[in-house]
């Protein structure tokens, strides 16, 4: 269970969870972990993986909050479409976890509207982050 969305700032994300409503753009991410998949959409995206900013770090109840890291973000917001759908193939055939495992078409689905968001993120000057419980 998780939630990519954009926000103003760290205060502002603190405050989104899975029983608290937002009125943030947000898109859910469940059945995968999102944070392994921002490191490998970097790594494809960009060659490099940045440390990810917990804003809430994991503790014992499996809930983090982090930020996405700018340099995926801009490779989200100047990526084209084939190139996303590319990378989209590679995460799918490439989550092998038995628990993080996600068809193309549900790849290409999710990596689109997470590269939208990356849009609005540059256009309004937001913020972009993930929540979610880790298993």
């Amino acid at each position: 269970m998780g939630e990519f969305f954009l926000a103003s700032d760290d205060e502002s994300a603190l405050r989104v969870g899975p029983r608290r409503s937002h009125d943030f753009p947000a898109v859910r991410c469940d059945g995968i972990y999102p944070d392994d998949a921002v490191w490998r959409w970097e790594a494809q995206l960009t060659g490099a993986e940045s440390t990810l900013r917990h804003v809430v770090p994991m503790a014992n109840d499996g809930f983090t909050v982090f930020a996405v890291p700018e340099p995926l973000c801009t490779a989200l917001v100047t990526a084209g479409g084939e190139r996303l759908r590319a990378e989209a193939r590679a995460w799918a055939e490439a989550a092998s976890e038995p628990d993080d495992e996600i068809s193309p078409d549900n790849a290409m689905d999710l990596l689109e509207r997470v590269s939208a968001l990356a849009s609005i993120r540059a256009e309004k000057h937001l913020e972009l982050y993930c929540w979610y419980f880790a298993p």
